[in-house]
């Protein structure tokens, strides 16, 4: 019986996994002289495709990893966003009607939560999803607010940049091996 637990436990679940096999995220802020966007191409995530069309999907990103061709700019960021304390900026959730493999572009809703900052805040996100090969491409932007996540801005003579950030991604999963 123990034997017949442990292997329940240690089955893999139903339904098709995807592994993130390539990626970019973005980050866009604006200060009142200029736009800062900075990109990480080193993202991490898996989807797991059910066969009642649910997916659950998460993504996740080492804050040290963004770029903004500013290395003074980036520190600060990082500063900001306790990147010591909280390595990964996170996206988790689930999206329903989504069929693996695709078949046709779709667009759908990504219900979830975003983690940044040690913070956790719900976020619906639009995401355009196109079949790639043997995988799914998938294509999203969504705001949210720095001071949600208790994210000090940083300033440039004394002002701050915007409360509003948006995030932008361009990721491809497929079939896990």
């Amino acid at each position: 019986m123990l034997a017949l637990v442990a292997l329940l436990l240690c089955a893999p679940p139903a339904g098709q996994l995807l592994d993130l096999r390539k990626g970019t995220l973005t980050y866009t802020v604006v200060h009142r002289l200029h736009e800062v966007r900075a990109t990480s191409q080193q993202v991490e995530g898996r989807a797991l495709a059910q066969p009642d069309g649910t997916v659950k999907v998460q993504v996740r990103v080492r804050v040290a990893t963004f770029d903004s061709g500013n290395s003074n700019r980036d520190e600060h960021m990082r500063e900001a966003t306790h990147e010591q304390s909280h390595p990964y900026a996170e996206v988790k959730g689930t999206m329903s009607g989504v069929t693996v493999p695709l078949q046709q572009p779709l667009e759908t809703t990504l219900h979830g939560t975003v983690e940044l900052n040690g913070e956790k805040q719900a976020q619906d996100v639009a995401v355009k999803l196109q079949p790639a090969g043997g995988g799914v491409r998938a294509t999203f932007a969504f705001p949210l607010s720095l001071e949600a996540f208790k994210v000090e801005r940083p300033q440039l003579l004394f002002i701050k940049i915007d409360d509003r950030a948006v995030i932008s991604g361009d990721l491809r999963f497929e079939t896990a091996r």
